[in-house]
């Protein structure tokens, strides 16, 4: 086409009316077209699905996330006392109940104590928390960072994170899945 002359693209319009329209009439023209079409009402009610289903409010990067801590013993308490300065500490457990109140004592700040928990998957299921800190015994840590990670909890979970291989590749896979951070 860009080698035709110019008389020739005369000869192709020939018989046409010049076509001229403004980008106002234009967008005009597509409205009151997909208007008529109902797509608006099809957007409307696709975004309202979408606005019902999202969480009433969805936390910003700038927020301090929730902290709970698993294992109330003294490495985890050090460790919850480095990731306070993050968050805040929401949640505490232990099936040590000296342990656990020691803990909820000393994350209490502002007259807030933490929630105290004897079982994990109950912790878990506590709609404040975001993060967990891991600190039982070695024999716990597959169990408790897996359920965490499939409540889509991060974690932060002391060594050895795992006993075996195939512990660890299960792990991986469940991280995976749920895109958490670890």
């Amino acid at each position: 086409f860009a080698s035709l002359t110019t008389s020739k693209r005369a000869v192709l319009n020939e018989g046409m009316k010049p076509f001229q329209i403004s980008r106002r009439s234009f967008m005009r023209r597509c409205t009151a077209a997909a208007a008529a079409s109902g797509l608006p009402l099809w957007f409307v009610e696709r975004d309202l699905a979408r606005a019902a289903s999202a969480p009433t409010k969805t936390p910003s990067p700038n927020d301090r996330p929730g902290i709970a801590l698993v294992g109330c013993g003294g490495m985890g308490r050090g460790n919850t006392r480095d990731a306070a300065r993050f968050g805040n500490i929401v949640a505490v457990c232990d099936v040590d109940r000296n342990h656990l109140d020691e803990a909820a004592h000393e994350f209490t700040k502002d007259g807030k104590t933490p929630a105290k928990f004897d079982d994990f998957r109950r912790l878990l299921e506590h709609p404040e928390v975001q993060v967990v800190v891991q600190a039982t015994p070695d024999h716990w840590h597959t169990l408790v960072n897996m359920a965490a990670a499939q409540a889509k909890k991060d974690i932060y979970g002391q060594k050895p994170l795992t006993l075996t291989i195939d512990e660890g590749k299960r792990l991986v896979k469940v991280i995976r899945q749920n895109k958490v951070v670890f």
